[in-house]
């Protein structure tokens, strides 16, 4: 099949068919209501390979083939000139400039060079025109919704980055701990359209969305730290002027490109119905503009927090079975209230441990999140971290792709109602203490609270067997020698009464320099007079271990 040069219009199917009179067909009937069940019926995959490989439709109209149409031009753009009577059809533009628009059913049909329909109304055509539409829009919606999402965050962000760290201190942030997993927006496509969950059709839209923008979504400033609120909020900033400018590519690549990618991302009937969800499943651009403003404000106040000891500390309480508000987590009270999550048969915290002070205590400006202008719940952020966790241990610095995954799957209630508790938003470390819950400590009541002088190091232990611990130190910005040396102490001051069963040495960094031995332990609690009071064991059992 040999291309032609002449113009897309000029290009007709020569036949006797110049003179036959349209099909009388009922617009408003069943047949043309946009389902998936009724593009199955008609035929529509079929169709539109036909349309763009050469061959005859579902309706019997037979079509050159794409190699024809002219110079080489996006299916979109053939879509749209060849079934309407319009010279060019585009839906090239961010946001949605009405360009790319449908003329009545009853206008879409095969049309020749004096601009009369020679064949239709075509119903496929309807069915494939508004599926390329809804496509477009919800990536012209997506588009504006980061675009204002950003100027409602903008302020928000600038005073986070001075609420949420030591006081006179110069940050230490780098752009990639807030970017990392920045894939929550291909989460967010996955989410759509609900028909794909719904009618149990085959998505391909959701890897070839992911495909498209990730090859796009990166950033130039992923390495980059960085030391004032001002330059804080700029990589802010520019992350969100990114994202518009690969989303105007994406679109491109998908809508406005010589390929039939269009084509594999509408098959199935995947977009035929998006604009007609039920009210409360569909996302606007101002849904969309909530979503960001809030996913953007979580992610920085959590690369802010990383800088320091901040992390989530879990506590088993052999909770199965219990009743929603009668639980043993329910009824703990041994750690702060206002970031207790009931969880995994037991409860987490949220702590920041301040060395040289009484040990845990708020992040910086923790008390600030709940209240205006975050209105964040230290819950969202402890939950977040812990579904984070579980999806891929504390292994943040990686590329976050398999949380969009999960977020794709999660659908979108979660993404409207919940932006501040998904996963991938928040990764602060989280140590599972199995029953050691002394580690814990309301840092929040106003009493003297000091459970074993649990209260002056960090967790001890993290794992049954405490073998994560290495990796929970590093993540949570410990020094690992100092860790240890606390640690035997607090395992010497307890006498190995919750240290794990089996196990003969913890270690504190993942070279294996710094450890504390059971051993040690026991040789400590023999040969020294242990006073907490003064710490007069701490360099006698240092120098055991």
């Amino acid at each position: 099949m040999k291309a032609s040069a002449a113009p897309i219009l000029a290009i007709i199917v020569a036949t006797a068919a110049s003179v036959i009179t349209p099909r009388a067909v009922n617009c408003n009937g069943d047949a043309f209501d946009l389902t998936v069940e009724n593009w199955n019926k008609h035929r529509v995959d079929e169709s539109i390979r036909a349309f763009w490989d050469e061959g005859k439709d579902a309706e019997g109209v037979d079509w050159p083939g794409a190699d024809t149409y002219g110079s080489p031009r996006a299916f979109t753009t053939m879509l749209g000139t060849r079934l309407q009577n319009k010279g060019v059809w585009t839906c090239s533009g961010m946001p949605f400039d009405g360009r790319c628009d449908a003329e009545p059913c009853t206008e879409i049909g095969r049309y020749n060079k004096a601009g009369k329909m020679v064949d239709g109304p075509s119903r496929w055509g309807v069915f494939a025109l508004n599926s390329v539409i809804n496509l477009h829009r919800w990536l012209s919606d997506i588009w504006e919704g980061v675009d204002t999402g950003q100027k409602r965050a903008n302020s928000i962000v600038f005073s986070a980055a001075k609420d949420f760290v030591k006081p006179d201190e110069k940050l230490n942030v780098g752009a990639k701990s807030i970017l990392a997993g920045a894939s929550f927006l291909l989460g967010l496509l996955g989410a759509v359209p609900a028909t794909a969950v719904l009618t149990n059709v085959a998505n391909p839209s959701v890897g070839l969305l992911s495909a498209t923008l990730g090859i796009h979504l990166k950033s130039s400033t992923g390495e980059r730290n960085f030391e004032t609120a001002d330059a804080f909020f700029r990589v802010i900033e520019s992350f969100a002027q990114q994202t518009r400018d690969n989303l105007q590519e994406a679109n491109s690549q998908i809508l406005d490109s010589a390929n039939d990618f269009a084509l594999q991302i509408i098959s199935g009937g995947a977009w035929v119905d998006a604009p007609r969800f039920d009210s409360n499943k569909k996302i606007s651009a101002n849904d969309v503009a909530t979503f960001y403003r809030k996913n953007m404000i979580s992610r920085g106040i959590n690369a802010l927090w990383k800088q320091y000891n901040v992390y989530v500390y879990y506590t088993w309480l052999n909770d199965a079975g219990a009743k929603p508000g009668d639980s043993k987590c329910d009824l703990d009270r041994s750690g702060p209230q206002d970031s207790k999550y009931c969880a995994d048969d037991g409860v987490y915290y949220l702590y920041m441990y301040r060395a040289g002070r009484s040990g845990a205590d708020y992040p910086y400006g923790g008390a600030k999140l709940a209240a205006d202008p975050y209105n964040i719940n230290p819950i969202w952020a402890v939950e977040s971290s812990v579904r984070s966790f579980k999806a891929q241990g504390l292994n943040y610095d990686a590329e976050a792709t398999d949380l969009s995954k999960l977020l794709g799957a999660r659908g979108i209630d979660d993404y409207l109602n919940s932006p501040e508790r998904l996963e991938g938003t928040w990764t602060l470390p989280v140590c599972d203490g199995s029953s050691r819950g002394r580690f814990n400590v309301d840092y929040t009541s106003q009493k003297d609270y000091d459970p074993k002088g649990g209260r002056g190091e960090p967790p001890c232990a993290c794992g049954i067997d405490g073998r994560d611990t290495a990796t929970f130190i590093r993540a949570a910005n410990f020094d690992a020698e100092a860790a240890a040396n606390k640690c035997l102490v607090s395992w010497t001051e307890t006498k190995l009464d919750d240290w794990p069963a089996g196990v003969n040495r913890i270690t504190y960094d993942e070279e294996g320099k710094h450890f504390v031995t059971k051993k040690a332990v026991e040789n400590c609690i023999k040969n020294t007079h242990f006073n907490a009071a003064f710490g007069a064991a701490r360099p006698r059992c240092s120098e055991l271990n």
